[in-house]
């Protein structure tokens, strides 16, 4: 699926999305003075924000997401030929307009990879990162690599891939790098919540490849809300669920790709 496109995907789950197009719906009845329609379709847009908005809810989701790979200790992990770490972690500038480097929620999957190299567990680290227009040009995997050697990997042992901006893309430009290193067992890092799909991606575009491809997540939120606080609406929560809503869209997109 084209960039744009998924991106326009990305948008129409949000739930601010979908609430906001009930609020329309529900003007434009009250327009046609049709108050009982309207009523119901604000009520229903109010409630659908306050339920994708409790804490509740996003454990749930994310739980289900974790549950499919289960994250263990760098030191733990088994030993591969490569790494390939997933952008989506890092947002840069060009100086002056913002200088220096904004860590998103997802930064972890940086600081795992550079985990699992120090621990020896493979001798390379691939970045699969491009450039987000509203990042400009920079490409992230350049801003991932200093990163990585600020925290004690050698730029020798990384291999960067600027063009991917899509999960599909990651799967399918990488491909012709670890061939071409050789690898044939390759830790995949990405977050948490993210690795069901991404491994299901990655073994559709890698199909018959003799490489094992072994999960290495990150990321992981195991904190479960507890009492009344769990209902209470929050930001963090409302971001959990639509990115939550994100994977199981795109696990479905897989699933009808692959019957």
């Amino acid at each position: 699926m084209p960039y744009e496109w998924s991106r326009l995907g990305h948008l129409l789950l949000a739930p601010l999305t979908a609430v906001f197009c009930l609020w329309l719906l529900a003007g434009v009845c009250l327009l046609l003075r049709r108050q009982r329609t309207a009523l119901a379709l604000a009520l229903t847009g109010a409630v659908g924000l306050w339920l994708a908005s409790t804490p509740f809810l996003a454990h749930v989701l994310d739980t289900a997401l974790d549950s499919h790979y289960a994250a263990t200790a760098p030191q733990d992990a088994p030993t591969a030929d490569a790494i390939v770490v997933l952008g989506g972690a890092l947002v840069g500038h060009p100086a002056p307009r913002r200088p220096g480097i904004i860590l998103t929620p997802a930064a972890g999957r940086v600081w795992h990879a550079a985990a699992l190299y120090r621990a020896g567990k493979a001798p390379v680290v691939v970045v699969a990162a491009g450039s987000m227009r509203f990042a400009g040009d920079q490409a992230e995997a350049d801003l991932i690599a200093e990163v990585l050697v600020s925290l004690g990997v050698p730029a020798q042992a990384i291999v960067r891939e600027r063009d991917s901006r899509t999960t599909v893309e990651n799967a399918t430009n990488t491909l012709p790098l670890v061939r071409r290193l050789g690898a044939r067992r390759v830790l995949l890092v990405t977050s948490s919540n993210h690795m069901w799909r991404a491994m299901a991606t990655f073994r559709r575009a890698w199909a018959g490849m003799p490489v094992e491809l072994l999960a290495s997540p990150t990321d992981t939120y195991s904190a479960a809300p507890t009492g009344p606080k769990m209902w209470f609406p929050t930001a963090f929560a409302l971001a959990s669920v639509t990115k939550a809503l994100k994977e199981y869209a795109g696990m479905a997109v897989l699933s009808i790709m692959n019957p």
